[in-house]
């Protein structure tokens, strides 16, 4: 690597690079030899994942120019860049360096999974939860690797990589180095870094958003805003505290679930009937009438078709009269909404059929916060929740254990809810979080709900049987 801040000013000026101050002190480090492996970060907004590809494309510069490597056909394997997802690699940190990193320096070779440098050196990239990705270990020799979001990964993933790092060049040992970013969390990098400050070769640099002057002014606001009810967090994510206590990362904590039963509110009255169809035989469909944030009828029933699923809501309803039905759209939902439509356009008031997809982006309305629906959905509630918005009488030890197994990260800047599958494996849930999501989606349909000023009366149900067709 270049030995001086002033080669690095060349290079800054050369291609219009801006650094922070951090980011040279972690290049300068790099360029050290006691400097085996650098964690970087520690908090969010301090340029890390920018940090880890300009190490990586200067450290290719440096051995491209030390061995003065020429054009090839076949660029030699140098290094391994990835994260623990392969999707979250590919759509965080390698966005990053094509942000960062100048066009005239690079070709990037998506179905092999690999970033060209100057046309002599390539760089893997990836998914440590990719088999064929980790089986290239084994065969390849490679001399650094930088690993995005590290806390993700469990220690023993990084045996097979650190074996890899054995690659010479005309029988020339290189400089091999293991660089990491990381978010605060209790796992081996708290022991190995910032708890035992260089030793054995590893050095920690913390890197707070006050280190980078390229972040928007309110970008340290908007994260005291966010994260308001959560001080352990904010003081994780804002000034890099590593004393994060378990469960720090849970979207609703018990506490606030339990001071929801002695609320009570006098507000005017919305009603939403919420619909969350099983999709799996173990699953179950959890139909909701909900005034306000309170339920005040359920029904849960294992695995049924749409037909029986529509009839059930639409009992409900006439019971009920919401102005809103939410029915989760994924699966079998979509034909229950569709006829939930048609039949509400005979009944004797308004109601409103949504379609919610917990899958949907930016493209549909999802703020750039949250990485879908089912992320803002979810982090509304627990905002309600934090700010004791919530009233429930109604008590269900399914319903509260599912609430509070809701686990978030951030994905880049972008907040992401647990995935199901993963909720479903025994260390954490053990099941799917069918009330919870059911109840979620109901507080998130409660903005589209009517208030009621006037008495409603309903005329009945028309005894003429009623044929379930879908649209």
């Amino acid at each position: 690597m270049p030995n001086s801040v002033s080669q690095f000013d060349f290079i800054a000026q050369k291609y219009k690079i801006e650094w922070t101050d951090k980011q040279l002190l972690a290049l300068w480090l790099l360029n050290q030899q006691y400097t085996k492996e650098l964690l970087y970060g520690g908090a969010k907004g301090g340029g890390k994942s920018v940090l880890l590809c300009r190490y990586a494309w200067l450290y290719c510069d440096m051995i491209i120019k030390r061995f003065n490597i020429p054009p090839l056909k076949n660029p030699i394997p140098i290094g391994f860049m990835g994260r623990l997802q392969g999707v979250d690699f590919d759509d965080t940190t390698l966005e990053s360096w094509k942000r960062f990193i100048p066009e005239s320096v690079y070709t990037i070779n998506a179905k092999n999974k690999e970033i060209i440098v100057n046309k002599r050196l390539k760089i893997h990239y990836g998914g440590l939860d990719n088999k064929k990705v980790v089986q290239k270990f084994n065969s390849f020799e490679i001399a650094f690797f930088c690993l995005d979001q590290a806390e993700e990964i469990e220690e023993d993933k990084l045996v097979e990589l650190k074996l890899a790092c054995r690659l010479t060049i005309n029988g020339e040992a290189l400089p091999y180095k293991y660089v990491y970013s990381a978010n605060p969390r209790d796992c081996y990098l708290k022991e190995a870094f910032v708890n035992n400050k260089n030793k054995n070769g590893r050095v920690y640099l913390p890197a707070l958003p006050s280190d980078n002057n390229y972040l928007p002014e309110d970008y340290v606001p908007r994260m005291e805003y966010v994260l308001r009810n959560r001080p352990v967090l904010l003081k994780a994510y804002r000034d890099g505290c590593w004393d994060v206590m378990a469960g720090a990362d849970l979207v609703i904590q018990l506490s606030w679930i339990k001071r929801a039963y002695e609320m009570k509110f006098h507000k005017p009255v919305r009603k939403v009937i919420t619909i969350d169809p099983a999709r799996f035989g173990d699953d179950e469909t959890v139909i909701y009438a909900m005034k306000n944030t309170d339920i005040m009828k359920a029904k849960i029933f294992g695995h049924q078709d749409e037909v029986h699923i529509a009839e059930e809501a639409e009992t409900m309803a006439f019971s009920f009269l919401p102005s809103v039905i939410v029915v989760d759209v994924i699966g079998c939902g979509a034909g229950v909404a569709s006829i939930l439509r048609q039949h509400s356009q005979k009944w004797n008031w308004k109601c409103n059929i949504i379609e919610f997809n917990g899958a949907e982006r930016q493209k549909s309305g999802v703020p750039e916060c949250f990485y879908n629906r089912r992320a803002e959905a979810t982090w509304l509630a627990g905002e309600m929740f934090g700010n004791s918005e919530i009233e429930l009488t109604f008590v269900d030890e399914d319903l509260e254990r599912e609430l509070n197994a809701y686990k978030y990260k951030f994905n880049g800047d972008q907040l992401i809810i647990q995935p199901k599958a993963e909720m479903k494996l025994p260390k954490n849930l053990g099941k799917s979080p069918d009330h919870g999501d059911a109840y979620i989606m109901g507080l998130y349909a409660l903005q589209f709900a009517t208030e009621e000023h006037v008495t409603i009366h309903t005329f009945g149900r028309k005894a003429k049987k009623r044929s379930y067709m879908t649209a």
